[in-house]
């Protein structure tokens, strides 16, 4: 009876794991650049790939920046991509204002050391920092996109969450 268990719970396992691999190619699709496209969105911008070149490039465009972190398999890290990142009103202030950067908190290379320094516990999480890179504050969990906005320009107002 205990080896039928341990089958299932690998069983389960490796379905849960095979639909992680999966979403994540559907939704983060690698083209060998240094940005990726927001999916399935009529109003679209680029993330940066690396936290550190989007951090150059924002000090040097004296803009802010966005750190999302996610996981593949955070079905609210793919709800906001697919239905707060697309709203048009959030994509054009966050253009305008922010270079915004998709941090994998499971990435050994750099993912996982942000998610710790910055103590991210849950997903999905942005980290929002200065042009000169001092942490100004975060947003836990999913918002819809006027609330995602609105939470962003309290962080920038030093009321927000920090």
């Amino acid at each position: 009876m205990q080896r039928i268990s341990k089958m299932v719970l690998l069983a389960v396992a490796s379905i849960a794991f095979v639909g992680g691999v999966t979403g994540s190619i559907l939704f983060f699709p690698s083209d060998g650049n240094d940005c990726m496209q927001a999916r399935g969105a009529s109003h679209s911008f680029s993330w940066q790939k690396s936290f550190k070149a989007g951090s150059a490039l924002a000090k040097q465009e004296h803009k802010y920046v966005l750190a999302d972190v996610y996981t593949d398999w955070c079905g609210w890290c793919k709800k906001l991509d697919a239905d707060v990142f697309t709203k048009k009103q959030l994509v054009d202030y966050l253009q305008k204002d922010f270079v915004c950067v998709k941090v994998n908190a499971e990435d050994p290379a750099e993912g996982a050391t942000i998610a710790s320094t910055y103590k991210v516990n849950g997903f999905p999480c942005a980290l929002v920092f200065s042009p000169d890179g001092k942490y100004v504050g975060r947003i836990s969990g999913y918002e819809e996109a006027d609330d995602y906005m609105h939470s962003l320009q309290d962080i920038l107002a030093g009321k927000g969450e920090k």
